[in-house]
């Protein structure tokens, strides 16, 4: 590993001052210099410190002291510091695909500043410009300038009143008329108004709309992305025929502008159809490369995986920053001693330790895996835009898909738990409002409900997984996937048969234990899964019975094989995170 090259004048990681942590820092039993230039790259921190000196120099982002802001101001103030960070051009327009390190350091410095200012820009930036880059064509382009400028700023409208999971139920419409060559967006009806969709509420000026397309004949091709225009970018007045509107106070997140839109026969331009996987012509015939309707929903839908992986990422910047706070606290604090002079940090205490070290150990594993995923993700994309259609990147596309549904459920389970025991574990100290615990935990909380509540996403994987043994059975398909996620499921029956042979802790504490009793314990259950939902069948049931019957089964198995996961990207974990009485469960077992 290269040494770090710092300047004196400029030092990228300065020495931290002398203070009350400065004997547990002087304890280290490695140079945490060292340890971070490995973990983060010097370009990275070069850039995070870049940001953040921008951030404590500028007076828009000092946080208000005294009482909290009214939403309205609140709102209104990150509105303006979105804009500023457009104005600091921290991410020129052609550097975010080609920088993903950078993209991830940007949203995870903006975290941990503000969750509220981090989703605003991640909405329009990410979500919106990127539905646009790769559900759109070379006609959308033009809009990108535009949302780096902010001359336009977006949102991403997918969700309804009565349908968010159940996509499939979406219920916006949009008919074709050749007479004029546009498409007529309509809410048929209350429950079919987008709902809690991020920006819309006061700031956004365009969305890209989900809706249901109809050709002349009232033949429907199923859900599709448009680009239409909500609001008049210099009043933000509505458009002719849009009702929109902010949804009111969260448990959190509340400078982020969450809002509703009704549309009654909004008129859009046809080439304002996201055209990448699917289109229509000026006569009104629908063409499509991809002639297999699940594909094309899926292709329809590739957007929301993005942002599944960006949530990912989220949930793992929470955790970090509620592990530091914790740890920190209880390096200084002091409670208890061999004397009554003499206190003893409640770092030092195995019980603290117990409870937060699995958690800090945690914080890297998933920090690394949600890295990789999202450079993974980025090659998706790229694939996308070069217009691959090779059966290696649709594999690509359902692997990532599968990784993202359950990745998402994990972290921020992870996180929301991992937040609570920090909480518990600085005592009394830890409910004071200044130490942020409450506010991380009250805005971690929506990553287990947004772009998939968690339980629905679950079986978004076990399916991908059911999907694959079946294919393995019924015609001798290997089980293998392009980032190989999987590919140890192909040897399930060995996997199965095999049996632990340790004799002693050292045996039980080699990481490539619990690695291997996770991938005989997704095996089993996968197996047993499956079984069942054969069984089902077989009693007469529906394949939608069959798979509902099962789900609740599904789910906690899918749990548990993201877990092997993280554990192949980051085996050494298990030295933390699995602990002994696990791993002596699972060896009666075997």
């Amino acid at each position: 590993m290269a040494p770090l090259r710092e300047r004196s004048d400029d030092p990228v990681l300065p020495d931290p001052p002398r203070g009350p942590l400065h004997v547990a820092r002087a304890r280290a039993s490695f140079p945490w210099k060292e340890l971070a230039l490995f973990w983060e790259g010097e370009d990275v921190l070069r850039f995070k410190k870049t940001i953040f000196s921008a951030l404590e120099n500028d007076p828009l982002f000092a946080h208000p002291r005294g009482s909290r802001l009214s939403v309205e101001k609140y709102q209104e103030l990150n509105f303006l510091r979105c804009k500023r960070l457009f104005e600091y051009d921290f991410l020129p327009a052609g550097d975010v695909l080609g920088s993903l390190p950078k993209v991830l350091a940007l949203i995870e410095c903006l975290g941990m500043y503000d969750w509220s200012l981090a989703a605003k820009f991640c909405l329009h930036v990410l979500t919106f410009g990127s539905a646009i880059y790769s559900s759109g064509s070379e006609r959308h382009f033009k809009y990108l300038p535009k949302i780096f400028s902010m001359e336009i700023f977006g949102c991403f409208a997918l969700t309804e009143v009565s349908h968010g999971s159940n996509t499939k139920g979406i219920r916006t419409t949009a008919h074709y008329d050749p007479t004029t060559q546009e498409f007529i967006i309509h809410s048929p009806d209350f429950e079919a108004a987008k709902f809690w969709v991020g920006n819309m509420g006061k700031t956004a000026t365009h969305a890209v709309v989900f809706a249901q397309l109809y050709t002349p004949g009232g033949r429907c091709h199923g859900l599709h992305p448009f680009l239409v225009q909500i609001r008049d970018p210099k009043t933000l007045l509505p458009m002719p025929g849009v009702m929109v509107g902010d949804i009111g106070k969260k448990l959190g997140q509340n400078g982020l502008d969450n809002g509703f839109a009704m549309f009654h026969k909004v008129r859009i331009p046809r080439q304002d159809l996201l055209n990448r996987s699917g289109d229509v012509t000026p006569e009104g015939t629908y063409v499509t490369h991809v002639k297999d309707v699940g594909q094309r929903f899926s292709e329809s839908l590739g957007s929301l995986s993005a942002g599944r992986v960006t949530i990912v990422g989220m949930s793992v910047v929470n955790l970090k920053l509620a592990v530091s706070i914790a740890l920190r606290f209880s390096a200084t604090r002091r409670q208890f001693g061999p004397t009554d002079e003499e206190e003893v940090p409640v770092l030092e205490y195995p019980m603290q330790q117990w409870r937060l070290l699995p958690y800090l150990a945690a914080a890297y594993a998933l920090d690394h895996f949600s890295k990789s995923l999202f450079l993974d993700l980025g090659k998706l994309q790229q694939g996308l835009l070069g217009k691959d259609r090779s059966v290696r990147q649709a594999e690509l596309g359902r692997e990532i898909h599968a990784l993202s549904s359950a990745g998402k459920p994990l972290v921020s389970w992870t996180a929301q738990r991992g937040i609570q025991e920090c909480r518990e574990a600085c005592g009394g100290h830890g409910y004071l409002s200044m130490n942020r615990l409450g506010d991380l935990r009250d805005d971690n909380d929506p990553n287990c409900t947004y772009e998939g509540d968690n339980n629905v996403l679950l079986q978004q994987t076990s399916n991908y997984l059911l999907g694959l043994l079946a294919r393995r059975d019924q015609g001798g398909a290997r089980i293998e996937s392009p980032l190989k996620t999987v590919d140890f499921l192909d040897a399930y029956p060995d996997i199965l048969g095999r049996r632990f042979e340790g004799s002693s802790p050292e045996d039980l504490l080699d990481s490539s234990v619990p690695l291997a009793a996770y991938e005989w314990l997704v095996c089993y259950l996968l197996r047993e899964s499956y079984q069942r939902l054969n069984q089902e069948k077989r009693s007469g049931k529906s394949d939608f019975e069959a798979r509902n019957n099962c789900q609740l089964y599904k789910n906690l198995w899918t749990a548990v094989l993201q877990g092997n996961k993280v554990l192949e990207r980051a085996s050494w974990w298990s030295e933390f995170a699995v602990n002994k009485p696990v791993i002596g469960s699972l060896k009666s077992k075997l």
